[in-house]
């Protein structure tokens, strides 16, 4: 959770008035001992009922299945003699929510157990939200379409080569493959995103 506050991933709030409309996001760790890049993981459960029999899940606007199916990119990887493969580092996290949308995305938290409870607001899409999925492909589709002239092979990778935060490109070169894989990241690192 620090790590979300040095990022501005989530930001303190006051507690609401009695006339917002507010969500609080269940949430807890995840400890992976097998993952040395990713020991601690924090997870939020938007499907979380609220008094009124409904979760913010029942009543987020999901979107259409922007992401290809993963057979075909499968088959896509095997047109090139040389690839690569890379993941969009926090990809999710990389997608800042409308401000005005940010209070249905409360937690409460404390940094010690002698610390008192604080509201807090997420500001970027979350992972656990019905929405996120079609965000963030909206995200990477949109950067896809604006980079088409500038970053033609970017563009292809992200709009047939990807599946949620993994891409893969190529070409019949070595030489090719790298031009492929340069663009992949001026034209990701221009929508603020990295690869890993």
């Amino acid at each position: 959770m620090r790590e979300y506050l040095e990022l501005d991933h989530m930001s303190p709030v006051s507690p609401p008035s009695s006339k917002q409309s507010v969500y609080y996001l269940p949430h807890h760790a995840v400890f992976r001992n097998d993952n040395p890049t990713t020991k601690i993981r924090v997870v939020f459960n938007a499907s979380q009922k609220t008094t009124t029999g409904y979760s913010l899940n029942d009543v987020l606007y999901v979107g259409p299945k922007l992401q290809s199916d993963i057979s075909n990119i499968v088959t896509k990887f095997r047109e090139h003699l040389f690839v690569f493969i890379t993941d969009i580092r926090q990809m999710f996290r990389n997608i800042e929510i409308m401000p005005h949308e940010r209070d249905l995305l409360r937690i409460i938290w404390r940094a010690s157990p002698d610390q008192p409870i604080q509201d807090f607001c997420l500001n970027t899409v979350t992972y656990g939200t019905a929405s996120a999925p079609y965000l963030a492909n909206r995200v990477v589709r949109s950067l896809a379409e604006t980079g088409i002239n500038d970053y033609p092979l970017a563009s292809d990778i992200l709009s047939n080569r990807t599946y949620v935060d993994d891409c893969h490109g190529g070409g019949s070169t070595i030489k090719s493959a790298i031009e492929a894989r340069n663009e992949t990241i001026k034209l990701l690192s221009s929508g603020g995103f990295e690869l890993r």
